[in-house]
């Protein structure tokens, strides 16, 4: 989450300086003229309008002439902490004669400055990022302890404790703290600890609270932003994004990066200077539609900043994220390494280079990576995330898949079903896994049942971009069916092409008819595929099957598919498909023309129903319409249409479901199936 907090201590020593010297120039030489007690009512007034700087002019002034005046020194004192160099009036207050209240306030001071630096000061390469903020809540807790008896401090120094605990990464202790209030206390809560509370709110996962904290806050004057300050519409973007309200989230960002001036004229400044904070929005806004699933959008905002800001570690950092998102991991890797050049400390950098590669498959390097990170920032969600996700990706991991078939067809009788189910073992010496695998399919033949079942083991071994298996499957079931001995791999050649190639002895795609009959055979299957983006695919298959019985079959497919709306939650892609098969033998006992073809036009839905950090509904919808001819026989329509859910109670598991209708003729008759499949995913 974006940081937030004063103008750094520096800078107001700056400004206080040069105000304090305007100031004594325009001032009128009151001690000449008036005593301290006319002085110090001059001071309480200007004080009361916000005017420290003249008043600490007029206040120097006079102590000059009344150096021991205790009145004036207090003042002096008073005037200091509400400039901020609460430090040095604490050492003045010291000096004066015994004023515990006093004391009391500017310990507390003291401790509140403490904690606002720790939420908005860098950290130094290689230092602790959480020792100035534990530091801070330290700080407090002992002014809490030496003054328990006076409310209004210990009150405040509270407050002031969770803008140091969520500076510190200590959300939940934040969070515990907010919930132990009363809905008057929280009435009550100032500005100041409004944003840092909303932040630890959006940690824990509870943005509607989070949206009504910041909400509260509101917006920041458009120019006044100190530069250490993140514009606290960011926080509320992603507190709306999160609770799954994109309207309010977009008009939020918009507004506020449209209310930010591109320029801005510093005192001393004869040229403008860029904004960083209108930077910052436009990012956000940019990063808003990537995470809305508009990612073409989001890509053409990053690389016109990119464009605009060449040495933006920020804008290079979310631009290779974007393109990682956008399956690019490649262009992301060296998009990532520039912004690392600019930025070597970004977590988020870090965090996008080890993503890119458990994409590309090249894991050597991940848990090395993550457990630098975990050193350095042990209570940083995104680590926290990262790590999460990655113990899920090496972990165990088991699939499983149900099809329950009701129809006529040749192939698949009155009544089919197939099971398939696969585990496998945590990833070993970041290449391999061993898993084992069982397969069944049974149909309901009007001869009588067929079925096979398959089981065994296989090893797979996955390269930077490459992926490969060899399985051994005993066979068991109708006919003379031998082990199955299986392999194939998948090549991701570069961003945008991709060859795959499946194997095996005794190929679990020869019809259960043609088993029935004892006939068996190998089969092979390779694909290339060429992707420009989300927005665009093609792919060109052949497939091969050599049956025991002395056929040869040889197929074809070419497909293309594009996406032609791209919403918030919503997607739908249109394609087209083109199949031609060719078999050597005729009438043969298993559905066997010598040619056929099919021209068919796609489209497939995706509809986010629900979605919630880590937790998602979706509803899916495809439909293909075309025409199937066979050699011999007259051209038919042929149809499939489906419609599904997927659900994911939470990170590593989903579930899904899914019914289908599929029409098509066969030797002049036309038949029907309908299925109902069913999956289970656990893993990443």
């Amino acid at each position: 989450m974006p940081i937030r907090g004063p103008i750094p201590v520096g800078s107001r020593r700056v400004a206080l300086a040069v105000a304090v010297w305007a100031a004594l120039l325009a001032a009128p030489a009151m001690a000449d003229t008036a005593g301290p007690g006319e002085a110090a009512a001059a001071i309480d007034r200007l004080r009361q309008a916000g005017d420290w700087p003249r008043a600490l002019a007029i206040c120097e002034d006079a102590l000059r002439e009344h150096p021991h005046d205790v009145e004036l020194l207090r003042r002096q004192v008073a005037i200091l902490a509400d400039a901020g160099a609460v430090g040095r009036a604490r050492e003045l207050a010291q000096a004066l004669p015994a004023d515990p209240a006093l004391l009391a306030r500017l310990d507390a001071d003291v401790a509140a400055q403490r904690a606002r630096r720790a939420a908005r000061d860098p950290v130094a390469p290689g230092a602790d990022p959480y020792a100035a903020a534990d530091a801070a809540v330290r700080g407090i807790d002992a002014v809490i302890a030496r003054y328990a008896d006076d409310r209004a401090i210990v009150r405040r120094a509270g407050l002031d404790r969770l803008v140091a605990l969520q500076a510190g990464g200590r959300s939940t202790e934040t969070v515990a703290a907010y919930d132990a209030m009363t809905p008057a206390q929280r009435e009550a809560l100032p500005g100041y600890v409004l944003r840092p509370l909303a932040d630890a709110l959006l940690d824990r996962e509870r943005p509607e609270e989070a949206a009504r904290l910041l909400e509260r806050a509101g917006p920041a004057d458009p120019g006044s932003l100190p530069e250490a300050e993140s514009d606290p519409a960011i926080a509320l973007m992603y507190a709306y994004s999160e609770a799954g309200q994109y309207a309010r989230a977009r008009q939020a960002i918009d507004t506020a990066a449209a209310a930010q001036p591109v320029w801005l004229r510093k005192p001393g400044q004869s040229a403008p200077v860029a904004n960083p904070h209108r930077s910052e929005d436009d990012l956000n806004a940019a990063l808003l539609r990537s995470y809305a699933g508009l990612l073409a959008e989001a890509n053409a905002r990053l690389a016109a900043g990119v464009r605009e800001a060449p040495a933006s570690a920020s804008w290079r950092r979310e631009l290779g994220n974007n393109e990682r998102s956008r399956g690019w991991p490649r262009r992301a890797e060296a998009e990532l390494a520039i912004a690392q050049g600019l930025d070597p400390q970004d977590i988020g950098v870090r965090l996008g280079q080890l993503e890119a590669r458990r994409d590309l498959g090249d894991f050597a390097s991940v848990e090395p990576g993550l457990e630098t990170l975990q050193a350095q920032y042990p209570r940083n969600a995104q680590v926290q995330r990262a790590r999460r996700a990655w113990d899920r990706q090496r972990g165990w991991q088991f699939d499983a898949a149900q099809t329950f078939g009701h129809g006529s067809t040749i192939d698949y009788g009155d009544r089919d079903q197939d099971t398939l189910a696969t585990l496998a073992s945590p990833l070993l010496a970041d290449h391999w896994r061993l898993y084992a695998v069982a397969r069944h399919a049974q149909a309901s033949l009007p001869e009588g049942d067929a079925h096979r079942t398959d089981a065994g083991l296989g090893v797979r071994g996955q390269w930077r971009g490459v992926q490969a298996y060899l399985q051994a499957l005993p066979t068991r079931g109708t006919g003379d069916d031998p082990t199955a001995i299986e392999a194939g791999f998948d090549w991701t050649i570069s961003d945008h092409w991709a060859w795959s190639t499946d194997a095996s002895s005794a190929g679990a795609d020869i019809p259960l008819r043609a088993r029935y009959y004892g006939i068996h055979g190998s089969t092979l299957d390779s694909t290339v595929q060429w992707r420009a983006s989300e927005l665009l695919a093609a792919r060109l298959g052949v497939q091969a099957a050599n049956f025991s019985d002395g056929n040869r079959r040889r197929a074809a497919d070419l497909g293309v598919s594009g996406r032609v709306l791209t919403r918030p939650r919503l997607q739908l892609d249109l394609g087209a498909d083109l199949y031609a098969s060719h078999n050597t033998l005729a009438d043969t006992a298993y559905f066997n023309p010598e040619r056929d073809g099919a021209a068919t036009v796609t489209a497939h839905l995706d509809h986010v129903l629900a979605a919630r950090y880590g937790r998602s509904w979706h509803q899916l919808v495809d439909v293909a319409v075309g025409s199937y001819a066979q050699q011999g026989q007259s051209a038919g329509w042929v149809a499939d249409v489906a419609y599904g859910q997927t659900w994911q109670p939470h990170e590593g598991l989903g579930f899904g479901w899914r019914l289908g209708w599929h029409s098509q003729p066969y030797d002049g008759r036309r038949e029907t199936r309908a299925t109902l499949e069913l999956t289970l995913h656990w893993g990443e």
